[in-house]
């Protein structure tokens, strides 16, 4: 299903467009586009609502699956893909800007692997790079799993309002 954010769609067009899903379809939503992400905490808790939860690509059969075929607890993080075994994450910290801070992590011990991240609100993270992203329904909660760009990615976080907190790596999990 094509949410049409490329395209203009409001958020509320993206909410509804999301709200038809049902399970093992795949929306495109691109994360660089402001409604897109104005709308994932919306979608997070339609989704939590109705038993269902955000899954991944699986590379072995090209399908859409949960990634443990369970669903997330509400307000805790999202689950991570099968396989188990560790790994560890390490936060760098990057620029700060008046308004917003990037954000680095590098994973060392796997190359296929789910970070779980935590912000403290009211900060939100806007925008991510060389990861697949999902948030809890609180959308304070960021599960980013590798996606074949190396085992480093980021993400920038808003403060809005709230200057020294920052984020705090969860877990690591490989597989």
């Amino acid at each position: 299903m094509d949410s049409q954010d490329w395209n203009g769609a409001s958020v509320s067009a993206i909410v509804s467009a999301a709200g038809r899903l049902q399970n093992g379809q795949i929306i495109l939503m691109h994360d660089g586009i402001q409604n897109t992400r104005d709308a994932v905490p919306q979608i997070m808790a339609n989704l939590t609502s109705r038993n269902l939860c955000p899954g991944m690509i699986s590379p072995t059969t090209g399908r859409a699956v949960a990634p443990d075929g369970t669903t997330p607890p509400t307000g805790g993080p999202t689950t991570p893909p099968p396989g188990g075994g560790s790994c560890t994450a390490t936060i760098t910290p990057g620029t700060v800007f008046g308004d917003r801070y990037n954000t680095s992590v590098t994973v060392t011990g796997a190359n296929t692997w789910a970070v779980v991240v935590a912000i403290t609100a009211p900060q939100k993270i806007v925008t991510t790079w060389n990861g697949n992203p999902t948030w809890d329904s609180s959308g304070n909660v960021m599960t980013m799993r590798s996606n074949g760009s190396g085992n480093t990615f980021g993400f920038t976080t808003m403060f809005n309002g709230n200057s020294s907190a920052r984020p705090q790596i969860r877990s690591c999990t490989a597989g």
